[in-house]
């Protein structure tokens, strides 16, 4: 025994690089939510749902676009109609992907962290709570974007190309439209992703929360496609899957009648309403939960 200490040395090393800061630790929290998303750097089953989801949003887009063009080779005139020949009409074949793709992605971004109990490695960075629900929620609208906005660019340039009067014409006489895509995906975004956050921001595992949501969706849709037919007009505000559709048309300037809110001759702008106070929910909710744990 002796009553002289012994320093070991541990191989212990500051760090030497620049301090990046706040925003920094925002970016790489995004980019850690999308890898979860779409399951990079991580097992292969992890990537096959989501992949695939993005291949049935985009694989129309691609078909319709080639078929126009093998069709305008042979002379068989313009653009044809079919079921998705617009913009407006191409959102109802991504909208069942994006939800489902949302259904999944909800909880993946919220749950993991605070059931492996790493939030405070995030607490420990120069984060707010605003800081982590922004980066968390950041990645969910790149990933919704991705959905929406390249298949419409598909068909946007598509459009352009195939049409008389020439590409670069027809890019600038048809610019509002990518305004318009550009808002009705962020409609969509809010009307899909903020429930989902809501769900992810109390749930406790992975499989459940996808569940709920998609529960909740579905059956309020049903509720809501039942009372209506028996004549009851307010219950169409819980078809929460419709409202997106409906801002869509009225930025669009159409009207499409399978719609419930559409067939109980709800304005738009009641969609509009539920949407935004549906998000506002989500926000209010997830901030006051983060507060106590981050």
């Amino acid at each position: 025994m002796t009553d002289q200490g012994v320093v070991y040395d541990l191989g212990y090393k500051p760090h030497e690089g620049p301090r990046l800061g706040r925003s920094a630790a925002v970016r790489a929290t995004t980019k850690d939510g999308l890898r979860r998303m779409f399951g990079l750097r991580r097992r292969a089953r992890k990537k096959i749902l989501p992949f695939l989801l993005f291949g049935i949003a985009l694989l129309p887009a691609v078909v319709f676009v080639g078929f126009v063009f093998l069709t305008s080779q042979i002379g068989a005139g313009d653009i044809v109609e079919t079921p998705f020949a617009s913009h407006a009409a191409y959102f109802d074949i991504a909208a069942g992907t994006v939800l489902l793709f949302c259904a999944l992605s909800g909880p993946e971004l919220l749950i993991p962290d605070r059931v492996d109990g790493v939030l405070a490695v995030y607490s420990s960075r120069p984060m707010t709570v605003f800081d982590y629900l922004g980066a968390r929620a950041g990645a969910l609208g790149i990933g919704v974007g991705l959905f929406m906005l390249v298949p419409q660019l598909i068909l946007y340039l598509g459009f352009a190309a195939l049409r008389e009067g020439g590409f670069v014409s027809n890019l600038v006489t048809n610019a509002e439209d990518l305004f318009q895509i550009i808002l009705a995906t962020v409609v969509y975004l809010l009307a899909y992703g903020a429930p989902a956050f809501l769900v992810a921001v109390y749930a406790k595992r992975l499989a459940p929360a996808t569940g709920v949501y998609l529960g909740v969706f579905f059956g309020l849709q049903a509720v809501a496609d039942g009372f209506t037919n028996a004549g009851t007009r307010w219950a169409a505000v819980a078809a929460l899957a419709d409202h997106p559709g409906v801002v869509r048309d009225w930025i669009f300037d159409r009207s499409s009648a399978d719609l419930v809110p559409t067939r109980a001759d709800l304005a738009p702008w009641v969609s509009l309403v539920v949407i935004v106070a549906i998000a506002v929910l989500a926000l209010a909710a997830a901030v006051r939960r983060y507060r106590s744990l981050l």
